[in-house]
Parts: C-alpha cells; sequence; structure tokens
C-alpha cells in the first residue's frame, strides 16, 4: 500500500464490525501521528501560545456542506420490508436528516493537518496568509492521541456503507466516530486530522470553558510559522508571545524554484 493511501487502510480496516486487533490500528493510526499544524488567526495567538488550550467546534460551524453527513440510497430504504410503511419518501429524508442533525450535534472537534505549507489552507483558514500556523509535538502524549484521528477521503459508495452499522447497532461509539472522520474526495488536499470528542463522555476532563467558548487542555506548542503576508504588527506580537515560553518562530516565504511555501527563522 502507497504511503498516500495509509488514512484509507485505516478507515477500511479498524471501522469494520467485525475487527477483533483494534489496538493494532490504533497503533497503526498512531505512527503516524508524530507531529501536527493548525492554522488559525491572529486573534487567537494568545490562547494558543500561552493558555495551552484549543477551541472546539461544532460540526454546523465547518465550511464543508457535507460534513457529518450520511449518504444513503432512497430506493434502498424505500423498498425494505422492515421500514414503517407510513413512511414515504419525503418522511424517509426527513427522517435520516433529522437523525443525522443529532449526530452532529453529539460531538466537539478540532481540525488540524499534517503540514505546514499548504497554500489553500493559508488562504481559507490562515487569513489569507496573515495568520499562523501552530506545530505541536505527538511523540510522548499517548493521551491526546485516543482522541486523535485522521481523515479518510472517499468516494460516496465508501460513505454509504456506515450507515447501515448505525442502524444494525453496530458498535454505536465506533461507528459515531467513522461518521465525522470521512469526506468528499476534493477535500483530500487538506491532510486533516481532528480531534473528536462526545459531548456526555468521560472525556468530558478534557474540556475547559472561558469566556462563553468551549476549548480542550491541549499541548504547548513546538512552533509558530508566520504567514508570509502577516502584518508586522502581527508578526512583532506573536514574537513577543513566543519569548515568554522559548516557542520558536518562523516566517513562511514562497520557494521560488517550485510553487511551495517554505519557511526562514523569524528575527
Amino acid at each position: 500500500m502507497e504511503e498516500k493511501n495509509w488514512r484509507n487502510e485505516f478507515f477500511d480496516n479498524y471501522f469494520k464490525i467485525e475487527v477483533n486487533n483494534e489496538k493494532e490500528w490504533i497503533d497503526f493510526k498512531n505512527q503516524h501521528l508524530t507531529k501536527i499544524f493548525q492554522y488559525t488567526r491572529v486573534k487567537h495567538a494568545k490562547t494558543l501560545i500561552l493558555d495551552d488550550l484549543m477551541y472546539l467546534r461544532e460540526i454546523k460551524d465547518l465550511n464543508d456542506p457535507f460534513e457529518g453527513d450520511l449518504l444513503y440510497d432512497l430506493d434502498e430504504f424505500y423498498n425494505n420490508n422492515i421500514r414503517n410503511p407510513k413512511l414515504d419518501k419525503n418522511g424517509i429524508k426527513k427522517l435520516f436528516y433529522e437523525a443525522n442533525q443529532d449526530m452532529k450535534n453529539r460531538v466537539y472537534i478540532a481540525c488540524f493537518s499534517e503540514r505546514n505549507n499548504i497554500t489553500p489552507m493559508w488562504n481559507h483558514y490562515g487569513s489569507e496568509h496573515e495568520g499562523i500556523c501552530v506545530e505541536y509535538d505527538f511523540k510522548d502524549d499517548e493521551l491526546l492521541k485516543q482522541i486523535f484521528f485522521p481523515i479518510a477521503y472517499v468516494t460516496e459508495e465508501r460513505n454509504k456503507e456506515i450507515l447501515p452499522k448505525i442502524i444494525a447497532k453496530a458498535n454505536i461509539e465506533k461507528s459515531s466516530v467513522e461518521t465525522f472522520t470521512n469526506k468528499s474526495l476534493e477535500w483530500e488536499y487538506e491532510q486533516e486530522w481532528r480531534i473528536i470528542i462526545p459531548k456526555n463522555s468521560e472525556k468530558n476532563s478534557y474540556i475547559v470553558q472561558k469566556d462563553n467558548k468551549t476549548y480542550v487542555k491541549f499541548l504547548t506548542p513546538k512552533s509558530v510559522y508566520l504567514g508570509y503576508k502577516i502584518d508586522d504588527r502581527d508578526a512583532y506580537f506573536i514574537k513577543k508571545l513566543c519569548e515568554i515560553r522559548d516557542i520558536p518562530v518562523y516566517r513562511m516565504i514562497k520557494d521560488n524554484s517550485s510553487f511551495n511555501l517554505t519557511y526562514i527563522p523569524y528575527e
């Protein structure tokens, strides 16, 4: 299996109903989780750099309109002899929509990427290159790894395999995680990982409420990268924050030998 497909290999094995070697696949997942990056705005810098808190979002706040959606074959469910005979096709659509919305309202997430030089990520999440990208090192934190999952970029057919598992009540907790770890192939450039925390679970010990926002206790940043268009005053502000905790700061620049971004130390 090529390296670029390891996400789908994990997705296709760990979430199987009959899988009996879960630890093997969790270890497989975790060996790829050594460092991670979050693209964000300068206004979030103090919380990330000084407080070691990571903002948690709800599914409705994300930019993918199909985030957390479970696809299904309408005709297949309509013709299934175990369905409620009072439901017409519009009733089935309404039922699945409401059930899916309920699932989405049950979790918090935070999103990350494997790389710090993805140009569309800087554009979409890093304030059009005027924000920052924060690096974290996971080598020694086994506890946080438990709530981190990679996103698999899948076909519509692969997504449709999830809903029957939930209907069959086959490991609901795992199926719920699977719901939020697959996205359309068009998002593959993001190389995303995400925290997934059920709102009502034993993992709530991670959660912190501050200024009417919800955060998860997190790691101290390893490094901070400034967008190549960042304002000089913002760059100075980030530099001063990082000096308090002795965190290295770098500035993204264009690598004019290719269509890639690279970085240099920020002095």
